[in-house]
């Protein structure tokens, strides 16, 4: 998958059973990932580890884990997510949420 995240938005908290290894192919400063084990009772990562992106960087979320995608600067964030969600999908394992 190729993704962006536009200047000033988010990606809401998510998790999968694949793991996923993020290459962030360019970003401005203000981009960053939070990524947990919970959810707090407002639908926000509980006691996150934040990740701090710059291009060329490359970072794994574990299966099973909570995460969000932040971009708080004033351009178009680019990242490949290199995941094996296909098997898991085609098995009906992946078992994607969103918060």
């Amino acid at each position: 998958m190729y993704g962006t995240i536009g200047a000033g938005t988010e990606q809401k908290p998510h998790r999968h059973q694949s793991i996923a290894l993020d290459y962030i192919v360019e970003c401005e400063p203000g981009c960053y990932s939070l990524v947990g084990t919970e959810l707090d009772e407002n639908g926000q990562i509980k006691d996150p580890t934040r990740v701090d992106w710059e291009s060329g960087c490359v970072f794994v979320t574990p299966p099973g884990y909570w995460h969000a995608h932040f971009n708080e600067s004033g351009a178009e964030a680019r990242l490949i997510p290199i995941q094996y969600a296909g098997l898991q999908t085609y098995l009906r394992t992946l078992d994607i949420r969103f918060a």
